[in-house]
């Protein structure tokens, strides 16, 4: 995905996980601390790096952005 931006994920044991980019994301990270915890890993990671690319099937879009925060609908 050309042109995408730089971002920050934090992850916790059992797969839960926050990214950086939406307008949010103070507020879901202070939250999800409260919930489960400090995180375990805290990554700062390239514009390049990691994101789901479009061309993907629809199903797989659906849970990208459901699990970082971003609507799909």
């Amino acid at each position: 995905m050309e042109g995408g931006e730089a971002r920050i994920y934090v992850g916790w044991p059992d797969g839960y996980f926050l990214v950086s980019g939406h307008d949010r994301f103070q507020e879901c990270l202070a939250e999800m601390v409260e919930d489960l915890g400090e995180p375990t890993v805290v990554e700062f990671r390239a514009a390049d790096e990691g994101y789901v690319d479009e061309d993907y099937p629809d199903d797989l879009q659906e849970v990208y952005h459901d699990l970082s925060g971003r609507s799909h609908s």
